[in-house]
């Protein structure tokens, strides 16, 4: 396999093991096939010859994450893939370590630190010369994937499921469990007195929407974390309910 295709498969196996995650970008509930435009650039090429790994998986198209959490041994990692390179977010510091030859999967290295991403769902994060193992952390990728894209704060709710991104030019609502998406631009917030509440509101011509954060403790009701903010997201005079929080 080429070394300048082995980041794009890193990102298609992972993107496999995440189609049902779901992030504000592009829908992926149910997981949508993406159409490759009439010129396609060579990455988007490679990403094709992948198409039937990520077929066989647990979802369908690649959406390209820009960051993945990984659990490796109780110590919580974040590797953003780049150009045959891969920087790695530690606790305490980040590493940007380059691309090298490897007999499977996407490894990276650097004297001795390194990530060897292995398979779907597993990796192997090497820290002065010793290897630890690593499993992909899906519940949390969205939410690092969201922090890499310029997301300041990140909302979820179910039945039907939702969420919602706040970039400093846009907010982006996700709903429908992935079938829909409504964007309008990010004209401001208002802040209650004491500054417990917080409120966005746009108008375009497809949309009115208003999202409230109140800083209160709130549990998600299907995986049942629990959230410093609860948030009520109202689009098109259907209001949704759930809890989030900020990502700076």
């Amino acid at each position: 396999m080429p070394k300048a295709a082995l980041p794009v498969l890193m990102l298609a196996l992972a993107s496999a093991a995440l189609a049902g995650c779901g992030r504000s970008e592009v829908p992926t509930e149910p997981p949508q096939q993406v159409q490759p435009p009439t010129s396609q650039p060579a990455e988007d090429k490679a990403a094709e010859r992948f198409e039937d790994v990520i077929e066989s998986g647990t979802g369908s198209g690649s959406f390209n994450f820009e960051a993945y959490a990984y659990d490796c041994d109780g110590l919580k990692v974040t590797v953003r893939p780049g150009d045959e390179e891969l920087t790695v977010i530690l606790p305490d510091h980040s590493m940007v370590l380059p691309q090298v030859e490897a007999a499977s999967g996407a490894k990276y290295a650097d004297g001795e630190n390194g990530f060897w991403g292995r398979g779907i769902n597993s990796g192997q994060l090497t820290l002065d010369g010793k290897d630890i193992p690593c499993e992909l952390d899906r519940p949390a990728t969205p939410w690092v994937d969201a922090r890499a894209r310029g997301a300041v704060f990140r909302g979820v709710g179910q039945e039907p499921g939702w969420h919602v991104e706040v970039h400093p030019e846009r907010i982006v609502m996700v709903y429908q469990y992935g079938q829909k998406r409504a964007v309008v631009p990010n004209t401001g917030t208002a802040a209650s007195a004491d500054k417990s509440k917080r409120e966005w509101q746009a108008t375009t011509e497809e949309h009115e929407f208003l999202l409230a954060v109140e800083d209160r403790a709130c549990t998600d009701v299907m995986s049942g974390e629990i959230f410093p903010a609860a948030v009520t997201a109202t689009l098109d005079g259907r209001q949704y309910t759930g809890c989030g929080r900020d990502l700076e």
